[in-house]
């Protein structure tokens, strides 16, 4: 029986392309991660997704502001789409932007407009995962969507749902779970989520196998905070989750869904930033977080929360603004210093103090959340999680000092080592390792004692800054004087630099530097005066063309390299942008012959110059490039004006007839001179080096485009420049038979006719 739907079902692909409706699935197509400008045709149907695409087993994702085109041969006159979430909530087919013809309800969303062969649907809102798509052709339509009906069950029922699916699928009806709250975690502020689990029993706070998976509750239209004890419906499908991670364990869970309450367990259920703990987890001790966490497998984590009591024995990293976060290390009695698990300690990583401040050393706290043991060798906190400061501790008094006391103290470590405690460090902006990403809101930079140092080197006694948050959240220049307050790492004995990174830093004095702008041209000569490997002292601005990608765009650490150049398809006077910060929208829109900004500081690598590390902007006004059409003699006049040696700041396009070859045709290059008339002797323009198709020889007539030079005072070249044969001119124009026949005499091209000689200009000259 199995081997007959098979079969039939290979039979109805066939004869697809012939019906009035064809459906498509996500499994018709090649799955993929983020694939750029998809497009794949299945039964004459062609779905285009750009820019970005991820196709799995089960679904089609439109990425908000991408955009979906069916396309087909016939003209299409109505189109369902069935998704993974209701209306216009996240994933949902009313996620789309509204279009004449286009409605949804439920988690089905039809198109039933004015028949075309393509029609396109932008993910606007949010993005969009449908499991199907119908195409309706020759004038059928969908008619009216009927809304899925619900199923209601208890959280039982649920579960039995949930385990009669397949691995990893989501079911195709949407449920209605009723059930109680337990194992509540915090709301999440920065996703406007939460996650809990739910039971049939209010006091089975240890159940752990029906979760509401980044879901929100609602009451008046009010999103709110659901607490253990409350009763809710929860609305979505259902999936069978698989974690890899865990032991292959099954979670049946309802993600992105929406809740409603049935009733309410006591306690506040307003929004309050996702930091009220839940008030009936098991508060534990240190130790026993310790124990829980070592009776887990490497990177194992707990199913549910912890509230952790304890005091802070080591601040790691202490609470900033600008991070919302705190890292420290947990001890059961106070007075402790231990920081390692072997000492007895707990590390609190990366927690949201409810009171926004530091917990402060033997601050006594309570932090919740779940246990992880992180690859094996740190019991710490997992996931979200929050610190109700209890009593706050000593809030350690900074010692203000300059770089250089900084680089004493650090010199005095070990390498790898941290100093005990934190200092306050003003300083002066020296160098810029790595400019201010917007991105990620950080810059690497080098400060010193003497606001006029250059140095980048602690041997030159500067502190580096190491991925710092500037509180401008712009980037901060050469000479800038700013304040820092980190504890002091020995990185490796050759730099001395802040304990981590994205470190907040306050910028006292902006920067008053305003670098030299050049042109490639002057930045290659600038480079000429440096030693190989060197770099100028302070940073330029380089402005060209990108004339080719030497590494493309890198997403992970937003960065890339390009060559520039002067001129618009020049190849000379070649300047490299090496791995420079770009924004991922510009660097979407990258290429060739784009006009860029690029701010860094040159330097001389293999003889060549390179901008290193530099920030790119791109898109800036180009200078006005028009090239300029002439002649021969024309070309010499411009030539012989410039200066010996120096080139034309315009781009020429000369014209004329190749009169002598000076080096044949090799690998695209060819080098000859030109003249107004191929019979000429004059030799006073000279092609070098040309990049040209096909080998040309006296007679031809071509077209060079370059910048001109002054070579000597009496032959003007263009170098390296890019030729064209001009069809139809030339010696390509004259008809060879038996009796006109071609001859070259001291590389010079003559016509024989009738045992008389004649010139291409048609002069007789024997």
């Amino acid at each position: 029986m199995k081997k007959f739907f098979t079969f039939v079902a290979a039979l109805m692909a066939v004869v697809a392309v012939n019906a009035t409706v064809v459906t498509l699935t996500p499994g018709q197509f090649t799955a993929g991660e983020n694939l750029e400008n998809f497009s794949g045709t299945v039964d004459g149907i062609t779905v285009a997704i750009a820019p970005k695409t991820t196709i799995t087993a089960d679904q089609i994702r439109v990425f908000k502001n991408s955009t979906i085109t069916i396309s087909a041969e016939k003209e299409i006159s109505g189109i369902v789409f069935t998704c993974t979430a209701n209306g216009d909530v996240k994933y949902g087919p009313g996620c789309f932007a509204a279009q004449d013809g286009y409605s949804f309800e439920g988690k089905v969303g039809t198109w039933v407009g004015t028949p075309a062969t393509s029609v396109a649907f932008t993910a606007s809102s949010n993005q969009v995962r449908t499991t199907k798509i119908e195409v309706y052709l020759d004038g059928e339509t969908p008619g009216t969507p009927t809304p899925q009906e619900t199923v209601k069950v208890d959280v039982a029922g649920a579960i039995a749902a949930g385990q009669a699916l397949a691995d990893g699928k989501t079911s195709e009806e949407v449920y209605e779970v009723t059930g109680f709250v337990v194992n509540a975690q915090p709301y999440n502020p920065t996703y406007k989520n939460q996650i809990w689990f739910m039971a049939d029993d209010a006091e089975n706070t240890g159940a752990q196998e029906f979760e509401a998976y980044a879901c929100t509750v609602s009451e008046n239209s009010t999103i709110m905070q659901v607490l253990n004890g409350d009763k809710v419906t929860l609305t979505g499908n259902i999936t069978k989750y698989v974690d890899s991670k865990n032991d292959n364990k099954v979670i049946i869970e309802i993600k992105n869904g929406t809740a409603v309450f049935v009733s309410k367990a006591e306690g506040d259920h307003s929004i309050d930033g996702g930091v009220t703990p839940p008030a009936d987890l098991d508060t534990i001790t240190v130790a026993k977080a310790l124990e829980i966490g070592g009776a887990l497998p490497s990177d194992g984590k707990t199913d549910v929360q912890y509230v952790i009591e304890g005091y802070v024995s080591d601040i790691v990293e202490v609470y900033a603004s600008a991070t919302d976060y705190e890292t420290f290390w947990l001890v059961d009695e106070k007075g402790g210093r231990a920081k390692t698990n072997a000492d007895g300690a707990f590390e609190v990583y990366r927690g949201n103090p409810v009171q926004k401040m530091t917990a402060g050393l033997d601050g006594h706290v309570f932090v919740t959340a779940k246990i992880q043991n992180y690859k094996g060798n740190t019991i710490e906190t997992s996931g979200a999680t929050s610190i109700n400061i209890v009593e706050q501790g000593t809030v350690e008094e900074v010692e203000s000092i300059n770089v250089a006391e900084a680089l004493v103290i650090g010199k005095a470590l070990a390498n790898g080592g941290v100093s005990e405690k934190r200092y306050e460090i003003t300083g002066y902006v020296s160098n810029v390792y790595t400019f201010y990403n917007p991105d990620f809101g950080n810059e690497t930079l080098w400060i010193t004692d003497d606001p006029s140092s250059t140095a980048a080197s602690m041997a030159d006694g500067a502190f580096e800054i190491y991925r710092g948050k500037p509180d401008s959240k712009a980037e901060v220049g050469y000479g800038a004087k700013v304040k820092i307050v980190c504890k002091i790492k020995n990185y490796n004995g050759t730099t001395i630099e802040n304990d981590g990174s994205n470190v907040p830093f306050e910028v006292l004095e902006a920067s008053a530097f305003v670098p030299d702008t050049v042109s490639i041209e002057e930045a290659a000569a600038l480079v000429q005066s440096l030693a190989e490997g060197a770099k100028a002292p302070k940073y330029s601005v380089v402005k060209g063309f990108i004339q080719s990608v030497v590494t493309p765009y890198d997403s992970k650490n937003n960065i890339a390299s390009y060559k520039l150049s002067d001129f618009p398809g020049d190849a000379d006077g070649l300047v490299q942008a090496y791995k420079a910060t770009i924004l991922k929208e510009d660097a979407e829109k990258v290429v060739e012959n784009n006009y860029v900004s690029v701010t860094g500081y040159l330097m001389k690598k293999s003889g060549a110059a390179q901008i290193a590390q530099g920030s790119i902007t791109i898109f800036e006004e180009a200078p006005v490039m028009d090239t300029i059409y002439v002649n021969v003699a024309e070309a010499v006049e411009a030539g012989l004006a410039l200066p010996v040696g120096d080139k034309s700041d315009r781009i020429y396009a000369v014209t004329g007839f190749v009169n002598f070859v000076s080096e044949e045709f090799a690998e695209g290059v060819e080098s000859f001179f030109l003249a107004d008339d191929a019979a000429s002797e004059a030799y006073n323009f000279f092609a070098s080096a040309a990049s040209i198709e096909k080998a040309v020889e006296a007679g031809a007539k071509v077209e060079v485009v370059g910048r001109l030079q002054n070579a000597d005072g009496e032959i003007v070249t263009i170098e390296n420049g890019k030729a064209r044969i001009i069809p139809g001119e030339g010696v390509e124009n004259i008809v060879l038979t038996e009796k006109v026949q071609k001859v070259v005499v001291d590389g010079m091209i003559y016509i024989v006719r009738d045992g008389k000689m004649f010139n291409l200009q048609g002069a007789q000259v024997r």
